[in-house]
């Protein structure tokens, strides 16, 4: 069983493996890590290594993926404006925001010509840092530590 907040490599195996449910909840717990670290006084102090910015914003690419495969085109068509909206941030790399503006295309074709959500992920852009992570990204789970700093 997977640890309960996951981590980016299990999400993206899901996601793979057509388990979006799986994925949402891996990589929504993976995100929000992300989102908190060094939001706190404390734990900017610490002096612990921090998420890899590239990490991060692959699993909010990878959230899309899973939203719309899950069927919830709503949600997915959000966060993929979100990643288009923030700008060229450190938190979001020109591959992201690139993939975001094509993927943001076929979803809004998708809202007014409803289509069904497999047919919809096969026209999402394909991502070579998708096929990338499974060797090199980080399969520790960041949740425990991230949380505890916070409290």
């Amino acid at each position: 069983m997977s640890p309960p907040h996951g981590s980016l490599r299990a999400g993206i195996t899901a996601l793979k493996q057509e388990r979006y449910l799986e994925a949402i909840n891996l990589l929504e717990s993976f995100c929000y890590c992300c989102s908190i670290q060094g939001s706190s006084p404390r734990q900017r102090e610490r002096s612990r290594p921090k998420l890899d910015p590239e990490e991060c914003a692959l699993a909010r690419v990878a959230l899309v993926m899973a939203y719309q495969g899950s069927g919830d085109l709503e949600r997915s068509t959000a966060l993929c404006q979100e990643l288009l909206e923030q700008g060229e941030t450190p938190s979001t790399p020109p591959w992201a925001r690139e993939w975001a503006a094509q993927a943001l295309a076929t979803l809004k074709q998708a809202a007014e010509h409803p289509m069904p959500p497999e047919e919809v992920m096969a026209r999402l852009p394909v991502l070579q840092q998708l096929e990338a992570c499974q060797p090199r990204c980080s399969s520790r789970d960041p949740a425990p530590y991230l949380l505890k700093a916070t409290r």
